[in-house]
């Protein structure tokens, strides 16, 4: 079942690293099949028969993201990760005119073999049981399949969430896979380059790669690549085919020299002239700091790509305008006082921002948060805080779109000493407990003014869901059941009782 988390507002308790996951390096790089695809092959051959977008046009492409999770709903990428690693996405593809847009809410999917899969055919399961047609579905996992991220070229990409963030290039990586793009090291993939060996014109790999987790019976089926020249003479044909990469036979994670941006490994070619790899591109493995563009050829396959193959995937118009300010804080500010449970947290809204990531740490630094969510509204409300504790909150904003905006700098509340019933309000009204369990009798006091009004109850969840509904003779005090509030993810309803004396709220937490 798909959960939108755009329709659903999440209260979490998370930490800001990501436990028990596999680092980067950790990790192979990629783990998309070597070769060219048959539409590069064919294009390359005759790209005049194929459509060409105008030069200028930015292409806007729909990406569908899935977000997984273990079956508790633990481990799931923090959101403030996520849109971090999107905006380096849409970054990292500004120079070729093709950005990203999310086409529909996320996906949330709790399923612990697909939060970390061993084996591709898992993978290939989790693609083809979510996959949303016309768009460009990413999963973000704990392990895909040991690498940090792969392409199915009939499913979708996969990263790992250790390989996601603002200075990872590892999901433009993946797409420009899913844009027809091979690594410039074909032939090389699994093979240690030894300059102190002479280097072979023609090397034969397993093109399918996973072929071995597919069906281990049959051995795998080879292919063979001619090995670039640094002249250029058999660029056309050797390697990735693309003549404005330069040779490369490096197929692990390298760093690159800073002064030069190149490998620090000498290679050799066939006709033994020496040169180094270029550390540049988004489709070589060099470390994350070398790498920052496509080359021009590369972006030209990408976009006949989208123009032909994937035209499904692109819209002609920007449907959004940018981000571009920070919401100002209203309350509460410089260590106001807030209720231990329900403290409310406001802001003003921002143009073009239709969400927010709202955060709460009694840690200056946020790296652990006792509230982390996503709200289409302009306020969050607390559940349970630790009474006499000073509370740091910050607010993101962001679009389908647009999602570089940081967070704001950090206010400050104080919490008032703990109180399962509460004070009543300035009228006179009070509801207690707000903590509450499976089944809990919720005690109403209502002020005088409201003495022979009818009272409708209403439990919404933070979605504004209806739950639960009754109504009532409004009398001095009163006593409501409430039973079966489901399980949801962080158990935070709104109580709202409706008179012709008013409206009153009340927020519920359920342990």
């Amino acid at each position: 079942m798909r959960s939108s988390l755009f329709t659903v507002l999440f209260c979490t308790i998370s930490f800001a690293g990501i436990c028990q996951e596999p680092a980067k390096e950790e990790l192979y790089p990629c783990g998309a099949p070597a070769g060219v695809s048959d539409f590069m092959e064919k294009y390359q051959k005759n790209p005049w028969l194929y459509a060409q977008p105008e030069s200028g046009d930015t292409l806007w492409v729909a990406v569908q993201v899935h977000l997984l999770a273990k079956d508790s709903g633990a481990g799931r990428i923090p959101w403030d990760r996520l849109l971090a690693a999107f905006c380096r996405l849409n970054q990292d593809f500004a120079e070729s005119r093709i950005q990203f847009y999310m086409k529909e809410p996320w996906n949330l999917l709790n399923n612990t073999g697909w939060h970390t899969h061993s084996t591709i055919p898992q993978g290939i399961d989790m693609m083809m049981t979510n996959n949303a047609e016309g768009a460009l579905n990413a999963y973000f996992v704990s392990d895909p399949a040991g690498n940090c991220g792969y392409n199915l070229p009939y499913g979708g990409v996969a990263v790992a969430h250790g390989c996601a963030g603002p200075d990872d290039h590892t999901w433009a990586h993946e797409i420009g896979h899913a844009l027809n793009l091979p690594h410039p090291f074909i032939g090389w993939e699994g093979k240690t380059y030894n300059y102190n060996n002479p280097t072979p014109q023609v090397l034969a790999y397993d093109y399918t790669y996973f072929h071995d987790t597919l069906d281990t019976q049959v051995p795998a089926p080879l292919d063979t690549a001619l090995v670039e020249f640094v002249s250029g003479a058999n660029c056309t044909v050797a390697a990735d085919r693309i003549c404005d990469t330069k040779p490369d036979y490096l197929s692990y994670r390298w760093n690159c020299n800073p002064a030069t941006q190149m490998s620090s490994v000498k290679q050799k070619d066939p006709s033994d002239v020496d040169f180094y790899s270029d550390g540049t591109l988004f489709m070589s493995y060099a470390d994350d700091a070398c790498q920052n563009r496509f080359s021009a050829e590369q972006i030209s396959v990408m976009r006949a790509t989208l123009a032909n193959e994937k035209a499904d995937w692109v819209t002609p118009v920007m449907l959004q305008q940018p981000v571009t300010a920070l919401p100002a804080q209203v309350e509460p500010v410089m260590g106001q006082s807030q209720p231990v449970t329900g403290a409310r947290l406001i802001w003003k809204s921002v143009p073009n921002a239709t969400h927010y990531v709202v955060q709460a740490s009694r840690i200056p630094s946020f790296g652990y948060k006792e509230l982390d969510i996503v709200t289409a509204d302009t306020f969050a409300v607390c559940g349970s805080l630790t009474a006499n504790k000073t509370y740091y909150w910050r607010v993101k904003p962001f679009n389908y779109r647009h999602a570089c905006q940081p967070f704001t700098a950090a206010e400050t509340f104080f919490t008032n000493p703990s109180s399962r019933t509460g004070e009543p309000d300035a009228d006179g009204w009070r509801c207690f407990p707000s903590v509450i369990s499976d089944e809990s009798v919720i005690t109403l006091e209502t002020p005088p003014s409201w003495a022979g009004n009818g009272i409708r109850i209403c439990v919404f969840d933070m979605a504004g869901k209806p739950l639960f509904s009754g109504e009532t003779d409004c009398r001095e005090k009163m006593q409501i059941e409430i039973s079966g509030l489901p399980a949801w993810p962080g158990g935070t309803y709104q109580l709202i009782a409706v008179s012709e004396s008013g409206v009153k709220r009340q927020t519920l937490v359920k342990q």
